[in-house]
């Protein structure tokens, strides 16, 4: 049985997605694919280097194009030490780059949420019973606009573990005073000034961020004990921290 054969058994990507967080040796990150590279043939052309069990390629969302990298899993861990011994690798007219895929470990659980589409008309107190129910939070940062010095249509929900990230994030929209909003989890610094700069030119990566210093502290209560609320200059509506 060929590895494309073997592979119809489960959906794409589902063995790949499962060991995500761990390190596994037989899972491959395969870069500089060609547009026209289908994980058929993908599959393939690593088969030759052992039994291939998953395989998958990214693609943009919007467009469903590939995106030029995907993921192989081999069934034995020698079939990476294959590959990795061949020199060159060409597939579709293009040079690819496999190299030993890496688990996310190290990362820190989200704590912080991202609130779209908040109504102007919600109170403090409603986003704070609403939240509250989730968990224990921490921080409550609602940002305003320097112009009108009013509130602006989103805000950052900080709890104190990621378990209310996890059941809030269960449901992608949520009914929060009159108007329904969308909850992601807050992007890292880092990775929004990586952002700016693609989107600007690398001008003013950290423009209108307030770095959490705030223009004012409530004295609002969480589960029983103090929380902050703090009202910060604008920031992007993107979803980052």
């Amino acid at each position: 049985m060929s590895g494309f054969e073997s592979m119809d058994q489960f959906s794409e990507g589902s063995k790949i997605n499962a060991s995500k967080n761990q390190q596994d040796e037989g899972k491959m990150f395969i870069g500089g694919l060609s547009w026209d590279t289908s994980k058929k043939d993908l599959t393939e052309y690593l088969s030759r280097f052992g039994e291939v069990v998953d395989c998958t390629i990214k693609t943009d969302p919007v467009t469903g194009r590939s995106r030029g990298f995907g993921f192989v899993l081999f069934r034995d861990a020698m079939s990476v030490d294959k590959v990795l011994e061949t020199k060159e690798h060409k597939l579709d007219g293009k040079l690819i780059d496999p190299k030993r895929a890496k688990a996310l470990q190290g990362k820190e659980p989200p704590k912080k949420v991202f609130v779209g589409g908040l109504s102007p008309d919600t109170t403090e107190e409603q986003i704070k019973d609403y939240f509250g129910g989730f968990g224990d939070i921490e921080n409550i940062e609602l940002p305003m606009d320097t112009k009108t010095n009013e509130r602006r249509g989103f805000c950052f929900i900080t709890y104190t573990d990621e378990e209310p990230v996890k059941k809030l994030l269960e449901s992608r929209y949520h009914q929060i005073g009159s108007g329904k909003c969308e909850i992601k989890v807050a992007q890292p610094k880092e990775l929004y000034r990586q952002q700016q700069q693609q989107q600007k030119g690398g001008r003013g990566a950290s423009n209108g961020r307030a770095g959490g210093r705030g223009r004012g502290r409530g004295g609002m209560h969480c589960k029983g004990r103090p929380c902050t609320v703090l009202f910060q200059k604008p920031l992007g509506l993107t979803g980052n921290l």
